[in-house]
């Protein structure tokens, strides 16, 4: 029979109701998100916090475990068993729910009865849950509150309080790290703004002219803000539009780059030693090799100085070349334009488009590319130097549309520059040059398209563009793609265009169903390809089971092999915040008689574990390093680097470190093999910058350290993907990859060098591997031959001969018995002598080795502890052993969160002596350079003045010698 209904829901009310008398308001709260109740959430945590004020540290606990299930929740999208009144919408449902939580932490925050500390724990959750439902506004609020000095209502509030200047700030550099550049622009926006005169908020009356300038908020509140609190919101704005975070990573990447120089060497000695130096496509792996390891580090003196071998590089190839310096060089926007100077196009192009060739121009197009590269791969890059190199490439993009090199670097350039800012005039620029209907620069386009658009939803029933007009605009451009999709001849225009579909759709999960059920039903394989990667981007992170069951699906099922590649792959992006479920769901397609399937398996374990070292991820691709299909080997050599990205040679947690330097090992034999196809020494080379890119101080992260999906590390991962079909989508690694740096910032953004933080764990655990060693020619040592005892006696005999023959010659006679033994006894003498000169060297030798084994110190036990300096190097995992010493003189404002990212730290004893370090951009020209000589004036030999110098030099020397040899001379 059915099961009751009303005796279930009695069942689950006693639950509750056991719940609430225990106070496990956690366990409660995980059956109500699982049945997608939202009435029932609301009545938990309206129990939980009914007890006073004095519950309210208890009751924020609560809420911020509701906050991290709302936002981490695997959302089954709706349960057929559910009653709940609310959508079965898993987006519409978390959104209601982080609504709630929001109101409760507001209420914490406005209770001026409530602790200082409590209030300013529950601002920081505030503003990550007006983050998730993507209110600028109201995180400037808290921002703005935090600046000023205070949450209000406090008594001192006129004062300020620096502490929260601080957090203020400290917030400001969490919104850089989530990676979404539009949000945190729209943030800067919605703070105020210091003039002459500001208008009051709500009721548009002007105020007078303070000395410091002052600003009207809320209802007719009116904040006298002093210039120290307007220094503070300078420094915010610095932070979210002025390109400080990524100034930041540029310069600990530049100083503290672990980069290998002898890895590229060896690379380059082992593709000329075979004569693979030929094979553009190895060449072209090893060059971008290069800009991997190098990736942000501003290091390219190895390619400076083996231009020759650079220069090997055409089409194609060169293009490539040219634009892995923007990898190299990525952040480095003040000097961008002289770097690429002499490969950027002419100007003269841009005046008359008809002075283009339509050949060549691989270097142009790749130098503008690489401009894109450099202004796009941090999120945290100057907002108004992005606009200026935005217009700057879109006037070469409208220029070249006659060369299919330069408009595909300029597009692709234009595309990373308006990431995510919906710039209509961009996307306008981008769709002319789609339909001039060429193959590569249409596909660069349509990708370009996506990118200016991404995480809009544009053409979708909900969107996320803010002006209703653009909306309809975008969503006319989003329709004639799919038209025009269907209609050219061109695969790589489709593609294109299915990948751009793919990037508008970031994060939209239901909305962006309908798109992706069109394109999964399309008969084109292609279309059903960006299908595969528009569920892999809509649903990124949020673990939905019923993406997860379409991909598996499709992964078996569809009669395309790249479809069924694109399917398996896109489950590592959806399930990567619980990153252990890929390995198991991919265990069984990893012995699928698909080769496809097997490299998109390898691929997924990879991104999923990406920086592990996971010995279970590690042992299912092993077998495939030696699968009998080349690509797969490929995808297995890939798949292993990403998993051993800043492992150290001891291993994770000091085990595997054999099979890390095994696999370095086999990586270095593949190239030079001669048995392997191009396609596996291609994934061995990639895989080479792979395992220590970024100089050993990046890895490859879709998630914030708050938990939030990075969008420029999910776009650049999805890009990078597209090498399987075109090699210069391989630039995209420099998205992709996050430097994992640690600093802490005083107030004068300055960094204390005596802060640091305690590793509970042994340094050889997180050591940098170990640096490559030159090979020293040994001199060969010259063996001495032992004489054996018969030829001792053959050599005797020899001579008695020759002896005997020469005494009868002279006449004279010895007795031949008496002759031999005296020979024979002086032979074994010497012989024996020999021996007991080995045997004694031997023994002493033994001896000696005896002697120095028991004086040789003992080795001393590796600390279980140490401490990290002030800027540094913590990996993930290193982060969970890590700890703040919150004894020391500087401590975090915010102490409660991970020992990752950028730290802003409070001075205990400000009145004494600091060491502090400034942070600095790197620059092109070299630090050890001599100084310029002091002026000096310089006149030709054939001058009169230098004749007439020359003549009073030497009087004047010969005044200054000796009296008597002045006047010999003289005579």
């Amino acid at each position: 029979g059915e099961l009751d209904q009303d005796k279930l829901r009695a069942v689950v009310q006693k639950l509750f109701e056991r719940c609430y008398e225990c106070g496990r308001y956690e366990h409660a709260l995980g059956v109500a998100l699982e049945a997608m109740e939202v009435e029932r959430v609301v009545e938990i945590l309206d129990r939980s916090g009914g007890g006073g004020s004095g519950d309210a540290l208890r009751f924020l606990k609560v809420l911020k475990y509701a906050l991290g299930l709302a936002t981490g929740w695997v959302m089954v999208g709706g349960s057929s068993s559910s009653t709940a009144s609310s959508s079965s919408n898993g987006k519409s449902f978390r959104k209601e729910v982080v609504e709630v939580i929001a109101q409760h932490l507001q209420s914490i925050v406005d209770d001026g009865t409530i602790s200082r500390a409590v209030r300013k724990a529950s601002a920081v959750s505030l503003s990550q849950a007006y983050q998730i439902l993507n209110d600028a506004g109201r995180v400037a609020v808290i921002v703005s509150k935090l600046l000023d000095g205070g949450l209000g209502g406090e008594p001192g509030q006129e004062e300020g309080d620096a502490d929260g200047g601080l957090l203020g700030l400290q917030l400001c550099f969490d919104l850089m790290d989530s990676g979404d550049q539009s949000f945190a622009n729209a943030v800067a926006a919605n703070l105020p703004k210091k003039s002459a005169a500001t208008a009051d908020v709500a009721g548009d009356a002007p105020t007078d002219a303070a000395v410091g300038g002052e600003e009207e908020m809320g209802e007719g509140e009116s904040i006298k803000r002093t210039d120290d609190v307007w220094d503070r919101y300078s420094k915010a704005n610095r932070v979210l539009t002025g390109g400080f975070a990524c100034e930041l990573a540029l310069s600990f990447l530049h100083k503290n780059s672990n980069s290998d120089r002898l890895i590229m060497e060896n690379l380059k000695k082992a593709l000329e030693e075979r004569g693979v130096g030929r094979n553009s496509v190895l060449h072209n792996c090893a060059v971008l090799t290069h800009s991997y390891l190098n990736a942000g580090t501003t290091d390219d003196s190895f390619l400076r100085d083996h231009l020759e071998w650079m220069k090997k590089a055409s089409n194609w190839a060169k293009f490539s070349a040219t634009a892995s310096l923007g990898v190299i060089h990525a952040g480095h926007i003040t000097e961008a334009m002289p770097l690429l100077e002499p490969y950027l196009p002419a100007s003269q192009a841009v005046a008359d488009p008809s002075a283009v060739s339509p050949t060549g121009g691989y270097a142009e197009g790749g130098s503008l590319y690489a401009l894109g590269l450099i202004h796009g791969s941090h999120a945290g890059s100057s907002s108004s130097d992005r606009k200026e190199t935005n217009s700057f490439l879109r006037t070469h993009l409208r220029a070249s549309h006659a060369n299919e090199a330069m408009s595909h670097g300029a597009s692709l350039a234009v595309g990373l520059t308006a990431l995510g800012t919906n710039d209509l005039d961009a996307v306008t620029d981008l769709k002319e040059l789609l339909y001039t209907d060429s193959a590569v620069a249409g596909e660069g386009a349509g990708i370009a398209i996506g990118m200016v658009l991404v995480g809009s939803g544009a053409g979708n029933v909900r969107h996320n563009v803010a002006d209703a007009r653009d909306a309809d605009e975008v969503a006319e451009v989003v329709a004639e793609l799919k038209n025009y999709a269907r209609e050219t001849q061109h695969e790589k225009i489709i593609r294109g265009i299915a990948m751009g579909l793919a990037l508008v759709n970031y994060g939209q999960e239901e909305n962006a169903d309908a798109v992706i059920d069109e394109m999964r039903a399309d008969r084109d394989p292609i279309l059903r390809y960006g299908a595969q990667y528009a569920l892999a981007l809509a649903y990124c992170g949020t673990g939905s089971n019923k993406a997860v069951r379409i991909l598996l699906h499709t992964a078996v099922s569809d009669v395309s092999d790249d479809v069924r590649m694109a399917a398996v792959i896109a489950l590592a992006f959806v399930l990567y915040k619980t990153p252990h479920r890929v390995p198991q769901l991919v265990k069984l397609l990893l012995e699928s008689f698909n080769p496809h399937v097997r490299y998109g398996s390898c691929m997924a374990v990879g991104i999923a574990m990406a920086g592990t070292g996971d010995a279970e991820s590690i042992a299912l691709l092993e077998p495939m390093l030696s699968d009998m299909t080349d690509f797969v080997r490929q995808g297995a050599l890939l798949g292993t680097a990403m998993i051993y990205m800043q492992q150290a040679d001891s291993g994770s947690n000091g085990k595997g470190g054999k099979k890390i330097k095994a696999f370095r090992e086999k990586l270095v034999s593949t190239v030079s093999d001669k048995h392997q196809t191009t396609l596996t020494k291609m994934g061995a080379i990639l895989a080479t910058g792979l395992i220590d890119a970024g100089g050993r101080n990046c890895s490859l992260d879709l998630g914030s350290k708050n938990g939030f999906t990075k969008m420029t590390s999910a776009v650049g991962t999805v890009l990078w993907l597209q090498h399987w079909y075109w090699f210069p989508m391989m630039h995209m690694l420099s998205l992709a990859i996050t430097p994992t740096f640690t600093i802490g910032l005083n107030r004068d953004f300055k960094f204390p060098k005596t802060f640091e933080i305690t590793c509970n764990a042994k340094p050889s655990h997180y050591a940098y591997p170990k640096k490559l060693e030159e090979k020293k020619e040994e001199k060969k040592k010259r063996v001495e031959t032992v004489t054996l005892s018969i030829t001792a006696k053959s050599k005797a005999r020899l001579a008695r001969k020759k002896a005997k023959e020469g005494g009868e010659s002279e006449g004279g006679s010895v007795p031949m018995e008496q002759d031999e033994d005296k020979l024979s006894t002086k032979e074994s003498e010497d012989a024996g002598a020999k021996s007991m000169d080995i045997d004694g060297g031997t023994k002493s030798e033994e001896k000696v080795e005896e002697s120095e084994v028991k004086t040789k110190p003992k080795r001393e036990p590796e600390p279980t502890t140490f401490s990290l300096s002030n800027p540094c190097r913590i990996t993930k995992a290193q982060a969970e052993v890590c700890a703040f010493d919150l004894e020391q003189r500087y401590r975090p404002i915010h102490h409660e969160e991970k020992p990752c990212g950028v730290i802003m730290v409070t001075d205990s004893t400000p009145g004494e002596d600091e060491d502090l370090g400034t942070v600095k951009a790197p620059s092109i020209e070299s630090e050890d350079e001599a100084d310029p000589p002091e002026p000096f004036e310089w006149t030709p030999p054939d001058h009169p003045d230098a004749r007439r110098n020359s003549t009073d030099d030497a009087l004047s020397s010969v005044d200054d010698k000796d009296p008597t040899t002045a006047n010999s001379t003289s005579e």
